[in-house]
């Protein structure tokens, strides 16, 4: 044998060939079933975490939450002021920090103020109304028409709103409602300048306020991270005359402006259908079709500004609501709640004429409203509520909270006391509480 035949030899496992193993069927089939076992196993326990972790901190599109405007802190002792206690009207906020203590030092200590000082003083007066304007947007409305020739007419109307809640879903704005009356678009303009479309939600026929919704999808992120809801004060901790205030939004009657003063009263009663509001006055002059809102100097909103609620001797004072009365009108507009009415103009009974004419205390009707429940069931000027259902009626307030608990349609026994041949005498009506709406309010 020579050397290639040897060389040969030694190498011919190479040229062998390498037969695949015989494929096990029953053992890839078991591999397929274990694959698909895990894979749903992966699923199922993917989807659970999902569901109950990252769902929920994600937004829902579809899910709209229930708007709560939280009460008033004193709101409880509010009513024990009626008792006669001296202490009932001393809040933790009326003595808190003692801010008028440090007011007033920081006066004394400088009485002398120069240039420098002025420009600082204005400066932060500016800063709080930029934070103010945070909550504050404006809206406008657009009315298209067409004239004598068939041209198209537009016509638009504006008004500073206010971001009062977000409901998941929607952000919500408290405006004026001449401002999207009979508009076919209403848009939103927002701080930094970004516009967005709104619908209204709900309309409040006794202040002429409503509350109009812009999808949350269509603000951006950006517009998100500078916009804020508005903080609602509380205008009944203790009186509101001589606190320094901001009126921001458009009190000159143009967007982005404020004025600065102080409140001159809180006092003032407008009476509405069914529910009474105290007004807000200020020393800020400002146009007569200012809009907005007026914030403390803490940024919280103590009144909505409606110019229809001045005087008519200072029409051009800013004035409007004080925030508490509207607080619960608010949450129902922003739940899309329609309000009950019964349909009468009243007040509270008065310690004197309990006393000196025998009145007895409840909700003293001062006028029944045409076509109301009320005036079809026989309620007249004069009388005295003094139960509603089962709710006793000691004054006014409560008979606004048993309206406030009713729905349209419901049924309802009022208890009244009539003045007759020198005596009250008690009677009943049944009733059924109807919507309230504009030609009730009118």
């Amino acid at each position: 044998m020579n050397d290639n035949e040897e060389k040969d030899s030694e190498f011919q496992f190479i040229t062998e060939t390498i037969k695949d193993k015989p494929l096990d069927k029953k053992r890839l089939m078991e591999r397929m079933l274990m694959t698909l076992a895990s894979a749903a196993l992966f699923g199922g326990v993917a989807a659970v975490v999902f569901s109950a972790i990252v769902k929920p901190m994600m937004p829902n599109n579809n899910e709209i939450r229930v708007v709560s405007i939280p009460a008033d802190e004193n709101s409880a002792s509010t009513s024990e002021e009626s008792d006669g206690s001296e202490d009932a009207g001393v809040s933790e906020n009326a003595v808190s920090d003692n801010k008028p203590t440090q007011i007033i030092n920081n006066i004394t200590e400088k009485v002398s103020l120069t240039t420098e000082d002025y420009k600082e003083l204005y400066k932060s007066l500016g800063e709080a109304a930029d934070e103010a304007e945070r909550s504050i947007v404006t809206v406008t409305g657009v009315a298209s028409d067409t004239d004598w020739f068939e041209n198209t007419v537009k016509d638009s109307s504006t008004s500073a709103g206010v971001i009062v809640a977000n409901n998941g879903r929607e952000l919500l704005i408290l405006v004026d409602s001449d401002a999207t009356d009979k508009a076919d678009t209403i848009t939103v303009t927002f701080k930094d300048s970004k516009t967005a479309e709104a619908e209204i939600k709900k309309v409040d026929y006794n202040t002429g306020l409503e509350i109009i919704a812009v999808p949350m999808d269509s603000i951006d992120e950006d517009t998100m991270g500078i916009i804020a809801e508005a903080k609602l004060g509380d205008s009944k901790t203790e009186s509101l005359t001589e606190t320094p205030v901001m009126a921001v939004g458009r009190p000159l009657g143009s967007s982005g402006t404020a004025a600065y003063g102080l409140i001159t009263t809180s006092d003032r009663i407008l009476n509405g259908t069914d529910r009474n509001f105290h007004l807000v006055s200020t020393d800020i002059y400002g146009s007569t079709d200012g809009s907005g809102a007026i914030f403390n100097y803490e940024g919280e909103v103590l009144g909505i500004i409606s110019q229809k609620a001045a005087s008519k001797d200072v029409e051009n004072l800013i004035s409007g609501y004080c925030i508490s009365d509207l607080k619960e009108i608010i949450e129902d507009l922003s739940n899309g709640k329609s309000a009950a009415c019964l349909g009468i103009e009243g007040t509270d009974v008065t310690a004197s004429a309990h006393k000196e004419y025998d009145v007895p205390y409840g909700a003293y009707v001062k006028t029944v409203v045409m076509g109301s429940p009320a005036m079809n069931a026989g309620i007249q000027s004069g009388d005295v509520i003094t139960k509603i259902g089962t709710m006793e009626i000691k004054d006014f307030s409560d008979y606004t909270k048993a309206i406030a608990a009713g729905q349209p349609e419901d049924d309802a026994i009022v208890t009244i006391q009539r003045y007759a041949r020198g005596e009250y005498t008690e009677m009943t009506f049944d009733v059924t509480y109807t919507t309230l709406s504009k030609s009730l309010t009118d």
